[in-house]
């Protein structure tokens, strides 16, 4: 199995594996979860990638006028999802900067869909826990919406929170070519996010409980997306 980070295409940014980090259990698997920008962009060759990868399902997280001006491009043997992370807010009512390149007004973004996307934070994260193989979930720019998953999945196995808010953060030095869009994703917007969650439910992993994944999905998670490994005990060796 090829072992990459960020993978480099034509017509899709920001594709990177979640594998490779630190959790409670081990180490988070290559190959398993993978985000990305949208795909209305992708050449041939970055398809042809995609299937030799094997993604076996793709979520995609935007609003359903994005997905209808700029759908994406299909990908042999994955089944495809829509389900906007936003839920009830519209898109005038999104309360960020955008105008400010490198804004620390995401968060406030960030509390909408928290607070008031629940059940398609629930359908996003159970859709990628159910995927046959590998998924790969992303919005537009890969680093909002799409980011706001990977924390909680990154989360929900014990990733620590430096990881996590620096595999947010390295979103903005993907996309400069791929967007128009110059509001970045400065560590604060994910750090203080994240600080929130845990102050007010504990953890991520009460925070997807409270939205309604169910323990024996989370345990499904673990197991899918951890490879064990003691850390301690091969310190001591």
């Amino acid at each position: 199995m090829v072992i990459c980070r960020h993978y480099p295409m034509k017509g899709i940014s920001n594709f990177r594996d979640l594998g490779g980090y630190a959790c409670k259990d081990g180490i988070t698997g290559w190959g398993v979860f993978f985000r990305s920008t949208s795909l209305h962009k992708a050449m041939n060759e970055d398809i042809q990638l995609l299937e030799h990868i094997g993604i076996s399902r793709i979520l995609d997280l935007r609003y359903p006028h994005e997905r209808e001006k700029m759908p994406d491009l299909l990908v042999k043997g994955a089944d495809w999802l829509g389900i906007s992370l936003m839920g009830p807010v519209a898109v005038e009512e999104i309360r960020v900067n955008d105008q400010v390149e490198d804004t620390r007004t995401l968060i406030r973004m960030y509390r909408q869909i928290i607070n008031g996307a629940r059940v398609e934070i629930r359908d996003s994260v159970k859709a990628i826990i159910e995927a046959d193989g590998p998924a790969l979930f992303h919005c537009a720019a890969g680093k909002d919406r799409t980011g706001i998953i990977a924390m909680l999945l990154l989360g929900a196995v014990g990733v620590s929170r430096e990881d996590i808010i620096a595999d947010y953060e390295v979103s903005h030095h993907y996309i400069r070519t791929f967007t128009q869009d110059i509001s970045g994703s400065h560590g604060s917007n994910m750090q203080k996010m994240y600080d929130e969650i845990v102050k007010k439910w504990g953890s991520v992993e009460d925070f997807l409980l409270e939205c309604g994944i169910t323990q024996e999905e989370l345990l499904r998670l673990n197991k899918k997306f951890v490879i064990p490994y003691d850390f301690k005990e091969t310190a001591k060796k």
